[in-house]
């Protein structure tokens, strides 16, 4: 085993010399000069080089070996593209970068020349990352647990199409970069607790034992999860989107459980469209400010939260998505139905009905009021029976001061004040009192408005009970 200071060529013709042999390949606390390069090297035996230290950048582009540990070490970066793992690649408690600990948080593309959005997508030959790992494959687990990155650009680790055989541990990982994980593939889990990034591009990505991100994680950028398909739980319990541009655009991504009961409300944006789960998690306290929530084509068969939260904070929920449409309104209404709540479903089928109106011309909007106010949109039923019964009873009371003459001055029936105004609201059915009395003057005025708010009643119930079924 080598000791002390080393320089790199020496290093590298130890290891292939050990791996020739079939010895045990492990190195403790070297410092290593020069640059130490076994790109496409293939070894038999794991490598250890634990708590060393390297002047110069580490390449092991194309590399094969059983298993790969540089636990402790530090190193300028790291550059591992293409390599092949049977078992674990360690670097926990490693520190890499030129210590420089400036933030670069992952922002929003910014405008090309042209005035339009840059792509977010790399290219590949150009971005350049402290970590670098493209299409490596471990085979095992990938440990970054306690690791440091600093420094080197945008990237601090720059991993697409990485492929891990067992899961992703980055507890406690520190970078002043933005992670890159698009069209990763993990097989079982990505654990990030208490970490602390400058966001996440993990776009495309496949994992079926789960994303956390939780328990004091903190992000100063963005972080995207979009099209990504978790089979456990994605969860930002407890975490932390912070200043200056900490966000979660979450658009298409499919899982089972989503947890966004952050510690404080986040800095930017939620974006949740078309983004399927079955059971949201969520805290009132901890929701995006209004028009920074985006909701539009979410769907989810059940929400949770650690305190109740009613149905009127659930209805502003939703209109802080300020493209909020049917749709929406729709998908909260299912999901209290699923919990057996019809009387909150109604009131959501009701608000939606409000919400629509505001977007209508002035007529349709007049309209809206109208059978807002007679019968909730088809959704307050007996509102509709207590305009009836109060203006018959206020018809019943006037025609019982003032009862107007029989027709041809021959009273053949007798007289009702009741049934007469029952008569006048009701435009479907006659009860024989309408045609035979004849009021006059200001009698005749009560008995057209009677008739008129009759229609207007029974117009207005009409299309209620036609929103009602074509939409419930």
């Amino acid at each position: 085993m080598l000791a002390g200071t080393v320089d790199a060529a020496t290093l590298r013709a130890a290891i292939t010399g050990a791996a020739d042999s079939g010895a045990a390949i492990a190195h403790d606390g070297l410092h290593v000069t020069g640059e130490l390069d076994l790109s496409h090297c293939r070894l038999g035996t794991p490598l250890a080089l634990t708590g060393c230290v390297f002047d110069s950048p580490v390449r092991l582009t194309g590399l094969t070996a059983p298993a790969l540990d540089l636990s402790g070490s530090t190193m300028p970066s790291l550059h591992a593209d293409q390599l092949v793992l049977d078992g674990e690649l360690r670097l926990s408690g490693a520190r890499l970068g030129d210590g420089e600990c400036e933030p670069r948080p992952l922002t929003e593309p910014v405008a090309g020349a042209d005035g339009g959005r840059a792509p977010r997508r790399l290219r590949e030959g150009a971005a350049r990352g402290v970590v670098q790992l493209a299409d490596a494959r471990v085979g095992g687990n990938l440990l970054v647990e306690g690791t440091t990155v600093t420094g080197g650009g945008p990237w601090s680790l720059l991993a697409p199409r990485l492929s891990v055989g067992g899961s992703l541990h980055a507890r406690e990982l520190r970078t002043s970069g933005a992670l890159y994980l698009r069209d990763a593939r993990v097989t079982y889990a990505v654990n990030l607790h208490a970490a602390d990034v400058g966001g996440i591009d993990a776009t495309g990505l496949v994992c079926s034992g789960g994303f956390y991100a939780d328990w004091g994680f903190r992000s100063a950028g963005q972080v995207l999860l979009r099209s990504a398909d978790v089979g456990g739980v994605v969860t930002f319990h407890d975490g932390v989107l912070a200043e200056p541009a900490g966000a979660l655009l979450l658009s298409r991504l499919r899982t089972s459980r989503l947890r966004v009961d952050l510690r404080q409300p986040p800095h930017g944006p939620v974006v949740l469209q078309d983004a399927t789960v079955d059971v949201l998690v969520d805290a009132e306290d901890t929701w995006a400010s209004p028009g920074a929530l985006h909701l539009e084509g979410f769907t989810y068969q059940r929400l949770e939260s650690a305190r109740p939260v009613t149905v009127r904070a659930r209805l502003e929920w939703l209109t802080r998505d300020p493209h909020a449409g049917a749709g929406s309104f729709e998908q909260l209404a299912r999901s209290y139905e699923a919990a057996g709540d019809e009387r909150a479903a109604r009131t959501v089928r009701h608000a939606r009905e409000r919400h629509l109106r505001r977007r209508d011309s002035l007529t349709g909007r007049v309209w809206g009021v109208v059978q807002d106010a007679l019968f909730g949109y088809g959704y307050v039923p007996r509102r509709a029976l207590l305009w009836l019964v109060s203006l018959a009873a206020a018809g019943s009371l006037w025609f019982a001061r003032h009862p107007p003459r029989p027709v041809g001055g021959d009273a053949r029936r007798a007289w009702d004040p009741v049934l007469y105004s029952l008569d006048l609201l009701v435009p479907v059915a006659s009860l024989g009192h309408r045609g035979a009395w004849d009021p006059v003057g200001f009698d005749k005025a009560v008995a057209v408005f009677l008739t008129v708010c009759g229609w207007v009643l029974a117009t207005a119930v009409i299309a209620g009970a036609r929103r009602v079924l074509s939409r419930g």
